[in-house]
């Protein structure tokens, strides 16, 4: 039977694909399922294919519930073990969590061979090069504010919402001698296993705290305070309550950078059809709008990017 029919005969007959888009979707997905995974001249029939899905779902034409029994259906039944399943799966809790999050920046491909196409694929959206890219952005953060201090004058440094803890890792393997101090934040207490695993050698240059960041009150200032992964989770209203917050604990002369994708992101619908991975995009302008509620001066603000463009950083100046 095809895997088409198969899954249309799981389902409820009112529940059954009542548009030709999606099953066309999925005529085009099973040639891809069949061959292993799309190889690279492909991804822009995929990429193409997949914005038309999302354009349906907007308007109306899709039912976003429909869509999601069948990406949940065919994930598990063919592509089990990939990063798409993952996603799916939400193991820790959501789709952007700490061990997904690791696995793009190590650009996890699955050990059956059968499903390497769909990792390469998966990887090769703009999304996870840009989580990649954050990675690199903070170190040259790192390297600059170091640069900018005293000889031997220590550098204290938040981290907000600390995931996996590579970014730090790397970091030292760079600059294992440099007096950096970071006080790192996370609520899920398996990150923060993870991270102090991963950071194991230099756990005289970091503290880890099991806390929701939303609650959580540092009892000492900080010369740079960073959150990558974070703030496109929070509503605007919890954005400017905690963009307060940092700059409240960041040192005179200190800055706080901020992460949020961008409204320019190319893999949207990859993320939010395929992946289940939905955050809050936002905008150059809603960004300065958001700085300015919590009542931050323009002239205290610089926006930045990754190569990418789809990872803004938000530079505030204390």
């Amino acid at each position: 039977m095809p895997a088409a029919s198969f899954f249309m005969s799981d389902l409820p007959v009112q529940n059954r694909w009542e548009s030709s888009l999606l099953s066309q979707f999925d005529d085009l997905f099973q040639d891809f399922i069949v061959k292993g995974g799309p190889l690279p001249p492909e991804y822009a029939v995929l990429n193409r294919a997949i914005r038309h899905l999302g354009d349906a779902v907007r308007a109306g034409v899709v039912d976003p519930q429909d869509l999601q029994t069948y990406v949940q259906h065919t994930t598990r039944l063919y592509l089990q073990g990939t990063m798409q399943a993952e996603a799916v799966e939400r193991q820790y809790g959501y789709s952007g969590d700490f061990h997904i999050i690791d696995h793009i920046y190590k650009r996890h491909i699955s050990e059956n061979p059968q499903r390497r196409l769909w990792d390469l694929y998966f990887h090769a959206q703009a999304a996870p090069v840009a989580v990649r890219n954050r990675k690199a952005y903070f170190q040259d953060l790192m390297v600059r504010h170091m640069a900018s201090r005293p000889d031997n004058q220590r550098l204290e440094v938040l981290n907000v919402a600390s995931g996996p803890g590579r970014d730090m890792r790397e970091f030292f393997q760079e600059h294992p001698d440099k007096p950096v101090f970071i006080d790192c934040v996370d609520m899920d207490a398996r990150a923060i296993d993870y991270a102090r695993n991963l950071c194991a050698p230099w756990l005289d240059k970091l503290a880890f705290h099991h806390r929701n960041v939303l609650r959580f009150i540092p009892t000492r200032g900080y010369d740079l305070v960073w959150s990558a992964g974070l703030f496109d989770y929070l509503s605007d209203k919890l954005f400017v309550h905690l963009l307060k917050t940092l700059l409240a604990v960041t040192k005179p002369g200190g800055e706080v950078v901020v992460g949020n994708f961008s409204d320019f992101n190319p893999s949207r619908d990859f993320m939010e059809l395929l992946g289940h991975w939905q955050l809050n995009h936002r905008s150059r302008e809603t960004l300065l709008a958001l700085t300015s509620q919590a009542g931050i001066s323009p002239n205290q603000v610089q926006i930045h990017w990754e190569p990418e463009g789809v990872n803004y950083f938000l530079h505030i100046r204390r």
